[in-house]
């Protein structure tokens, strides 16, 4: 029972004695396309930093321009997509529920 303790979350306002197991994480994502030519970008670096903990996660688009960050914490995130010398930045993004960037261009 103490390895079960010891690995589960707390909830705010829950009481001292209330444990949870295997809560859901959060996850972003989004689809970057270039407005010149109106198409998807595949290959794209997307970096997502945690703004308090500086942990750094990397995805790539795939062939749709898709990326996604899956099993995030609740906390603020900064995001910088790169591709061939363009960049974009994208700060304050709270993961306090699931998060869709929708098309973003690059």
């Amino acid at each position: 029972m103490v390895d079960l303790v010891r690995k589960a979350e707390t909830v705010s306002d829950t009481g001292p004695r209330l444990y949870y197991l295997n809560m859901p994480k959060r996850f972003l994502t989004g689809t970057v396309y270039d407005p010149k030519t109106n198409e998807v970008v595949s290959g794209v670096t997307c970096t997502l930093v945690n703004d308090n903990s500086g942990e750094k996660l990397t995805a790539v688009t795939d062939a749709f321009g898709d990326f996604w960050f899956e099993d995030l914490k609740e906390s603020s995130f900064t995001l910088d997509i790169r591709k061939g010398g363009k960049s974009l930045t994208v700060p304050s993004i709270k993961t306090e529920k699931d998060v869709n960037l929708g098309d973003i261009s690059l």
